[in-house]
Formats: C-alpha cells, structure tokens, sequence
C-alpha cells in the first residue's frame, strides 16, 4: 500500500472511508464523519452530498444511510460471482474441446460488454482478454447476441447511444447494419465477431438466458480467424452443448 500511496486521492480515499464507516453504523452525521476521519466538517459534509447526489448514500432527518446504489452493487457483485462459478466449468470444457479461448461476458449497464471469466486455449496464437476488458456491445459477439434477444425498446435506446466507429472493414457503423445483423443473429441462435474489432481475430458466442428468458451472459470461442472458420460447425457445437447444459440449470 505505501509503495502507492502517491498515486491515492484524498478526495477519492476520504469518501470511500466515510461509505466504511457504515459496517458499523446505521446512520451517520457529517459531524460524526469529519470526527472519526479527522476532516473538516465542510469536507465531510461536502463528500456526504456528493455521495448522495450519485445514490450511495440517502439523506435522513437525522444524517445519512446507505443508499441504494450499494446495495445494487453488491447485489451485482454477487450474481456476478455466482454466475462466474456456476459457469467456470463449462468454459474449462469449451477449451479443451476447441483448444481455444473461451469467455464468458456480462453487460455493464445498457451499452456495454465486459468480460469476467476466461479459460486459455492450449493452441498456437491465442486469444487472452484481460479480465475487466469493456467494448460496446454491438462491437463483440457476445455483446451482439444479448443484444439480439433484448427487447426493441432496449435496442433502440442502444442505437440511439452507442458509438458506431469504424475499427474494421467488417465492423457494424449503422443503425440498419446493427438491425439486419441482430435478425441473423436470432435466426441462427448464435453471433460471429466477424473481426469486426480487430483483423486476424473471429469469435463465435451463444446466450445464456435467466428464468425470465432474457439474456443474462453469454459465453464464447475465440482465435485465429483462419482456424476458426476452418472450425466453425465444431466450435459451435461445443458451444451449443455447452449453453444447453448452463440454460437447464439457470
């Protein structure tokens, strides 16, 4: 910790020790916070606002309580986890079939694509996604294929937001090239990153779905283009049997 002290912000460090001092108080006053951190009042108060207006904390009549926003972070932290371990397994089995990489991805929030589980592939030239890595989602395949089976409410307000660049000749720039690709997507049961991110790179997904029949992950099989078409109907099929197996247990 002391190595990095010189890269912490105060500001940043204060307010995550006040959110701290909730473990072992319901409530807290900007008196007692500044009291206990040894800071101003005016900082306190100041930092407790800030907290508030981003819905960490919630105003009372008698100081601050945890806000909601905590709760749905830790909530997401934990479905997060448990999904990552209910998973795992079936990734270790992607691999192995294919010897590429697998991922299993979530979004992060309405827009984006993050990847919080791998397994390495054992082949020459892998694919190897720093877990954490965030992309719009219409820029992956597992970003595309929970996007197919999302509500057109939801595609819409994505159309409407995303940032549509061209990283590739393949990629999606359009708001008609998104919706012709989301139609294949769902009459086909899976999405292909086309290197429509980067040249050289394909990847094959398929939705997890939850209990209410939404798409709540989605894992894929990812390397080498030329290997991967070479591959495609195989890779897939690890894929399908993998999917069938996750979606009879969530």
């Amino acid at each position: 910790m002391e190595e990095n002290s010189q890269y912490i912000l105060s500001s940043l460090d204060n307010a995550l020790s006040i959110l701290n001092l909730f473990f072992d108080r319901e409530e807290l006053t900007a008196a007692e916070a500044a009291k206990l951190l040894h800071i101003s009042r005016t900082a306190a108060f100041r930092l407790l606002v800030t907290l508030e207006s981003k819905g960490y904390v919630t105003k009372t009549d008698g100081g601050y309580r945890l806000g909601i926003k905590i709760f749905s972070l830790g909530q997401l932290a934990q479905s997060r986890m448990v999904l990552t371990k209910l998973i795992h397994p079936y990734l270790a089995a992607i691999s192995e079939r294919t010897g590429e990489t697998a991922h299993l991805a979530v979004m992060d929030g309405p827009y984006n694509i993050v990847f919080i589980d791998k397994c390495l592939g054992n082949l020459y030239l892998k694919m190897d996604t720093v877990l954490g890595y965030r992309r719009w989602a219409h820029q992956t395949a597992t970003g595309k294929v929970m996007l197919a089976w999302n509500s057109e409410d939801f595609i819409r307000d994505y159309v409407k937001n995303a940032v549509m660049e061209k990283l590739t000749p393949t990629s999606i720039i359009t708001a008609e090239g998104l919706a012709a690709e989301l139609g294949k997507i769902r009459e086909l049961g899976w999405a292909c990153d086309n290197e429509e991110s980067e040249i050289g790179l394909t990847c094959y997904a398929m939705p997890v779905f939850g209990p209410d029949g939404k798409p709540i992950a989605a894992i894929s099989s990812s390397g080498p283009t030329t290997r991967m078409v070479m591959n495609r109907d195989r890779y897939l099929a690890a894929l399908q049997n993998a999917t069938r197996q996750i979606n009879e247990r969530t």
